[in-house]
């Protein structure tokens, strides 16, 4: 048989790279970070929001206050009780006593918190009012910060002074300030949540992102470790007891189980080092059911610049992820990380037995890089091509992105993700599959007819046309 003997030849190589010291040090290196990343992202939306929501530990829910506020309103549109209404939210207020320059200038040289605000009115040709500008310049004591909530709350006092100079009494300010929230949803689809949204936003980006670099990686590791045995005169040993077949069988199934093996490792580390900060973080205020706000106070929180986490959007995010990660999303994504690896294993296997010199290695690599890149630029597709699908339940209609599902290239980057959010049919999902595993067996079959006629070149690096012709005679 062709591939009899690569049952050694996984078990040399499998041995061989695990007890490398690159590959523990890396190995613990990747789940320091991955452990890192798990509790902070557990526990510092936590202590951040418990610092917002003290008076005394932070100040986004405190209203900045200045200790003088020189308002030159050139535009004439306040009046004492919008004066009265401004110092009340932001600081003492007080006219201008001297011009503009000499007061700007005491900005420079205060250690007080100052802001100067000029008031202008906007005119059209015939000398109608149809607008205000408002700038204000403030001290470094200030801050900027203290600047922005000063021109909110002088924008939204300027809005309800012209409301009542138009007839709008006072007391009916408030019933005219309603929101107006528009959103499109096709018909026969459900409106996303922001949680919803959010997670169409972000895991195709990271879900691709992840996939590309382990197959991309691992698959770079296939193709050193066929250059550097066949350069050094190993593969001539070990040609003298395998068919040249069985070395590729064994290396690619051998970097399979590593990575395989590595990528399953540090999920595990991930979900242990956020399950055990779980009772620390924000998981907690989910599981407890405490801690929600109300929508108005979401909305002060919000304007405030404040971050606040809302009970019944933290519960839905846990219901997405557990939907997400069923046991069967599970195993069709380790079906597809598989065939993608082996798809792009095979691949690297033929660049690394094209050279016969391994600082040929890097650049034969780039074709096979490009590819990869390729195909993880087109998973993208989702957020760079459909960004609106992403906010509503409009179905999937790009040709890109369905292209992207589809294309062994990149759907080993894609299909995960669309398993994931619940973008393809189960039909679909099946036929995406079929067509990836056809295209690693096509994979397999060229590599059978070319691999042992180049594995022994040791001539000048062979060309993707080269192989090609190989193939073609073959």
């Amino acid at each position: 048989m062709r591939t009899k003997g690569w049952q050694q030849i996984f078990r040399f190589t499998f041995v061989q790279h695990i007890k490398t010291k690159s590959f523990i040090i890396g190995t613990i290196i990747m789940c320091v970070f991955v452990a890192a990343v798990a509790v902070l992202s557990n526990i510092l939306p936590a202590v951040l929001s418990d610092r917002d929501n003290d008076p005394s530990g932070g100040s986004a829910v405190v209203s900045p206050e200045f200790d003088r506020i020189v308002i030159y309103d050139d535009g004439q549109i306040l009046e004492d009780e919008d004066y009265s209404l401004i110092e009340s939210l932001a600081g003492k207020t007080e006219l201008p006593s001297v011009s503009a320059d000499d007061t700007e200038k005491e900005l420079l040289n205060t250690e007080k918190a100052l802001a100067v605000t000029h008031i202008t009115a906007q005119t059209d040709d015939e000398g109608t009012v149809i607008g205000y500008s408002v700038q204000t310049k403030y001290s470094a004591a200030a801050g900027s910060d203290a600047a922005d909530y000063l021109n909110s709350i002088l924008t939204q006092t300027i809005e309800r002074r012209n409301l009542i100079n138009l007839g709008v009494p006072s007391e009916d300010y408030e019933k005219t300030q309603i929101s107006i929230y528009s959103t499109r949803v096709e018909a026969g689809k459900d409106e996303l949540s922001f949680v919803k949204s959010a997670m169409n936003y972000f895991v195709p980006i990271v879900v691709s992102l992840v996939l590309f670099i382990f197959i991309y990686t691992y698959g770079t590791l296939v193709a050193q470790s066929i250059a550097n045995e066949k350069t050094g005169r190993v593969m001539e040993l070990l040609l003298t007891s395998v068919r040249p077949l069985a070395v590729v069988v064994g290396k690619v199934l051998a970097m399979g189980l590593v990575s395989f093996g590595q990528f399953a490792f540090l999920g595990i580390v991930g979900a242990a080092a956020f399950a055990i900060s779980a009772p620390f973080g924000w998981m907690k205020t989910a599981m407890s059911g405490t801690g929600a706000a109300s929508f108005g106070e979401l909305s002060s929180l919000v304007s405030a610049g404040a971050l606040a986490e809302d009970q019944s959007e933290l519960g839905e995010f846990v219901n997405e992820l557990s939907s997400a990660f069923s046991v069967g999303n599970i195993l069709l994504i380790i079906l597809v990380f598989v065939l993608g690896f082996l798809f792009f294993a095979l691949l690297a296997a033929l660049v690394g037995a094209s050279v016969s010199r391994t600082e040929d290695l890097q650049q034969a690599m780039q074709p096979y890089a490009l590819t990869g890149v390729l195909g993880m630029y087109l998973a993208y597709s989702p957020v760079i091509f459909n960004a609106g699908s992403l906010d509503t339940g409009e179905a999937v209609t790009n040709p890109v992105q369905i292209f992207s599902y589809y294309f062994p290239i990149s759907s080993p980057f894609a299909l995960p993700s669309a398993i994931m959010l619940g973008t393809l049919s189960p039909l679909e999902i099946t036929f995406a599959v079929v067509i990836l595993a056809v295209a690693v067996i096509l994979a397999a079959v060229i590599v059978s007819k070319v691999y042992e006629a180049i594995i022994l070149h040791n001539g000048s690096r062979l060309k993707i046309s080269d192989i090609i012709k190989l193939a073609v005679r073959k």
